[in-house]
């Protein structure tokens, strides 16, 4: 049976809270306290109306409430420019080899479509997925497109949000086998709904898991 891996990205094969909490520091020695905070209000704000986390819109919205475009120039570069793979978590990328070794490796993302593929590309991750990249506003309202573009015969979810993989289990029934990372602040998210298949608390435990757990 051949299997495609979907894989998340945040907190899933990188620390985006550890990459966040970075980000607000480089941002707070830069440009200050008061600032920092607006940024952040900002992106909360954008998050909440669109669902998603969108840095081109933030920064959109401080570059015209503030008029100041050296300041949401250099925010710009500290997000931007932040150090990625320092963020990934250990044996991330080792895992994707492994699971190329199975099946077809598919990265499944959602975010903005500036920020969120630079931050694949940047850490390594698109490198390691061979380009299979698929960023979505939503992307659990595309798993239709999904299979479309890479069907096979089962797939294998990993995500840190295990309410998610729930929905993907409703969907794909039986052609699915969904696998809860517990890192990061969704950890201990309840699923509402079934329960997923796999748990492991480190993305490295997929690294030595027999192939046949995956549905293969």
């Amino acid at each position: 049976m051949t299997v495609a891996f979907l894989l998340d990205v945040d907190n899933t094969l990188l620390d985006n809270d550890g990459l966040k909490a970075w980000g607000d520091r480089a941002i707070r020695d830069a440009v200050g306290d008061d600032q920092a905070d607006r940024f952040w209000e900002l992106y909360e704000e954008t998050r909440h109306a669109t669902g998603v986390v969108d840095y081109p819109a933030t920064f959109a919205r401080l570059r015209e409430e503030t008029r100041d475009d050296g300041l949401v120039r250099q925010t710009e570069r500290l997000v931007y420019d932040a150090p990625f793979p320092k963020f990934l978590f250990p044996r991330a990328l080792e895992v994707i080899a492994r699971l190329w070794s199975i099946g077809t490796v598919v990265v499944l993302s959602d975010g903005d479509p500036v920020y969120q593929p630079l931050k694949i590309e940047r850490s390594g991750i698109a490198q390691a997925a061979r380009g299979n990249v698929l960023v979505y506003d939503h992307k659990e309202t595309h798993l239709d497109d999904v299979t479309a573009r890479f069907p096979e015969r089962h797939y294998a979810h990993v995500d840190d949000k295990a309410s998610l993989l729930a929905a993907t289990k409703a969907r794909l029934h039986g052609r699915v086998t969904t696998v809860h990372v517990r890192q990061g602040h969704y950890a201990d998210d309840p699923p509402h709904g079934v329960a997923p298949d796999i748990v492991v608390d480190h993305i490295a435990e997929l690294e030595t898991l027999p192939a046949e757990r995956f549905g293969a």
